[in-house]
């Protein structure tokens, strides 16, 4: 069986699905993968993946687009970017005037010929190159939002692109849903499946292996959010550094800590590390909401703050303040209180790690291997 994984292009979108791709070449399928930006960073969980956007990532398309189509930069200025729906209507306009990436995803289905796409939650292009080629497609979520009712309005917000390549939606849809049940009000409308931390490899650095001298609180903005927004939801946590007995580890990929300025003593700066990692030695996690974050925060049993800034984010942390797992704080409003209850609030710790033992009791990624199978087969 041939897969192709079709991810918008970032680490965000493709390394929750390298689970189910380990499952399927394990199982001995042939999976390609399509991404782009930081997304390329797949290759390195020894997966076949070809370049969408050569030369560019994300923010950089998006930036583009915005020039090319200033009415477009405009209209995301006044966009209420709390409201998750709003959002996708936006980004649905976004990838519209994304002619070139669209047509990427597209050619390389058509040369690598899948049996099925799995493409990441509200991707217009594998949806397209699933319905050109006739082949299942199969949405693989990322977080705790359920996208399994938004096929249809995927394709309302991207008309021009389906018209385009004169397809509809597949005829054969399904859904892979990773949220633990108990975060999320609606019923699943597709097959759960654990989600598996996935966030690369590294050779373990010394004062990781070594015992933490004190609790540590990890503390990260994920990938995308320095690209647009910068660092200063870190402002805050800085400044009650000083005042808080722990190591604060703050996880910053490639974004320039310079621009921080002096750091308290009690504060750790590392470029990458795996954030399943790092919270093996973490007392709690301080972070932007962004979901690959939030359920590694919960797989590891650990308790969060959230400071949410837009979509999927709220979503999240309200999910997750409503379960007593964490705490949803904006991030100008963040208290030493709330770092305090981090590190010695029995209740929230208890409800993380109950939701990380629910989490572990759902089925593996190899589980769904065997049902692809059977779609396949029809």
């Amino acid at each position: 069986m041939r897969v192709l994984i079709s991810a918008t292009p970032g680490i965000g979108h493709v390394f929750p699905i390298v689970p189910l791709a380990w499952a399927l070449r394990v199982s001995g399928h042939e999976v390609l993968v399509a991404t782009g930006g930081d997304g390329l960073a797949v290759k390195d969980a020894g997966l076949a993946v070809e370049d969408v956007c050569p030369g560019t990532d994300a923010v950089g398309l998006a930036m583009r687009t915005f020039g090319e189509h200033p009415e477009l930069a405009a209209e995301w200025g006044t966009t209420d970017r709390s409201d998750f729906d709003a959002n996708q209507r936006f980004y649905g306009r976004l990838m519209s005037h994304q002619t070139d990436l669209v047509n990427r995803y597209v050619d390389i289905a058509r040369r690598f010929r899948p049996d099925a796409v799995v493409y990441s939650s509200l991707g217009a292009p594998g949806l397209i190159a699933a319905a050109k080629l006739g082949v299942p497609a199969v949405e693989h979520g990322y977080g705790l939002t359920r996208t399994t009712q938004y096929a249809d309005r995927v394709r309302a917000w991207n008309t021009e692109l389906f018209d385009r390549h004169e397809v509809d939606l597949p005829s054969r849809m399904h859904y892979i849903d990773v949220a633990p049940p108990s975060l999320v009000d609606q019923a699943p409308n597709g097959w759960k499946m654990r989600y598996v931390p996935y966030n690369g490899g590294t050779v373990v650095p010394a004062w990781l292996a070594a015992p933490a001298e004190r609790p540590r609180i990890a503390v990260t903005l994920g990938t995308t959010a320095p690209a647009f927004d910068g660092l200063g939801q870190l402002d805050r946590v800085l400044e009650l550094a000083p005042d808080v007995d722990a190591e604060f580890v703050l996880a910053l990929g490639s974004a320039d800590a310079g621009r921080l300025g002096t750091l308290p003593d009690n504060v750790r700066v590392v470029e990458w590390v795996p954030l399943n990692l790092l919270l093996r030695t973490s007392a709690g996690m301080i972070h932007h909401g962004g979901s690959g974050s939030t359920l590694a925060a919960l797989d590891a049993g650990v308790p969060q703050i959230l400071m949410p800034d837009e979509g999927d984010r709220h979503v999240n942390a309200r999910a997750v303040a409503a379960a007593g797992a964490g705490l949803s704080v904006p991030s100008e409003e963040l208290t030493k209180d709330a770092v305090d209850a981090l590190l010695h609030d029995r209740g929230l710790r208890s409800a993380a790690a109950g939701i990380g033992a629910e989490m572990r009791s759902m089925p593996s990624p190899f589980a769904f291997e065997q049902r692809l199978e059977e779609i396949v087969r029809g």
